[in-house]
């Protein structure tokens, strides 16, 4: 139960962010699979019998599920890991330097998500909270972190 409050925590305030600052906010986006790789698995496992759907990351990770021989943990965990290798890399992003289609968190299945309860504290990370305590008005920003290009740096 902990997780999911901090994966709502970090989606609401990736909204706010977005909502306050959709020049410069920083985001943490999770583009689709890769496709030839993703289109090889789904392949392999129709020749085990298993329809893997690719229509979005809520139905894949659905048809994951149930990709599953009864007794056959080696069979369970490889499916497991062949599809971890068809995902991309999360990446942070200044909102405004990615199109909005690809804003997404697809791991996730959220529209906008962000690292505010991360455990390891990235500097994108420490970027999220002064943002958070300036759209609450705990603190100013500096000028620095108003420019989308020296933001959008700061997350390469």
């Amino acid at each position: 139960m902990i997780e999911e409050f901090m994966l709502l925590a970090n989606v609401a305030v990736a909204e706010r962010l977005a909502a306050f600052y959709p020049t410069f906010a920083i985001l943490r986006r999770h583009p689709r699979p890769k496709d030839k790789p993703l289109r090889d698995l789904v392949d392999q496992l129709a020749k085990f019998g298993f329809e893997v759907s690719t229509e979005s990351s809520k139905k894949l990770a659905e048809s994951l599920d149930v990709a599953k021989r009864e007794n056959d943990p080696f069979f369970n965990k490889l499916v497991r890991i062949l599809a971890t290798r068809t995902m991309n890399q999360a990446v942070y992003f200044c909102m405004s330097t990615v199109d909005i289609a690809e804003i997404g968190h697809y791991g996730l299945a959220m529209a906008k998500y962000t690292h505010f309860t991360s455990p390891i504290r990235r500097y994108a990370d420490v970027l999220v909270h002064r943002l958070l305590a300036a759209s609450i008005d705990i603190q100013s920003l500096s000028n620095d972190m108003t420019d989308k290009f020296k933001m959008a740096k700061q997350c390469d």
